[in-house]
């Protein structure tokens, strides 16, 4: 069974890997949209907050599942506009609408559930208690520092994604034709 601890900076590449093994196959490819993509749901987060990341590990010390969370979505979402929008524009359209609403949706939400979370396990890995363990992880270190409450960002046809939010106790706050933005009280 993997084990749950903080993110290391040794683990950056391995992360960006889990990161990138969860979405489409350009991902994988060096272009623009995995530059994106990683600078979206990665990148801000290790670079800027680490110390609000977990990871879960393999016997090798190899990252198979990880945690990303911004302690207060209002500061981060300043700082994602000022240094990380960038990497968004050579995206056509319709994938930077994607990126940008991953930073705005959360808005109306922002103060009751200030910190703002991206997971991702690897599918070998699923379904064996580690999204839990790493929720786990996270929700302990936000409840020590007082944070309120957390929120995500999900597709809404990531129907396995929202089932797994709403048994953690997520709420649906609101809901688009292709998003859901879900929230827990801490």
């Amino acid at each position: 069974m993997p084990a749950i601890r903080p993110y290391q900076p040794k683990d950056r590449e391995n992360v960006r890997r889990v990161c990138c093994h969860l979405k489409p196959e350009e991902a994988f490819e060096e272009s623009p949209y995995r530059t994106a993509m990683l600078a979206t749901y990665c990148d801000y987060y290790i670079e800027c907050e680490p110390q609000n990341c977990f990871v879960a590990v393999d016997g090798s010390d190899e990252a198979v599942g990880c945690i990303w969370c911004a302690e207060d979505y209002r500061g981060y979402k300043k700082r994602f506009l000022r240094e990380y929008t960038e990497k968004l524009k050579a995206l056509p359209p319709a994938k930077r609408a994607s990126c940008f609403g991953s930073v705005y949706m959360p808005i109306p939400y922002a103060r009751k559930y200030p910190a703002h979370l991206h997971i991702d396990v690897l599918e070998a890995y699923q379904r064996a208690g580690l999204g839990s363990g790493l929720m786990d992880a996270l929700t302990a270190h936000l409840r020590a520092k007082g944070v309120p409450g957390v929120m995500l960002v999900v597709g809404y046809h990531n129907t396995k994604g929202r089932n797994f939010y709403e048994k953690y106790g997520f709420q649906r706050l609101r809901g688009l034709p292709y998003t859901v933005v879900m929230g827990l009280k801490l």
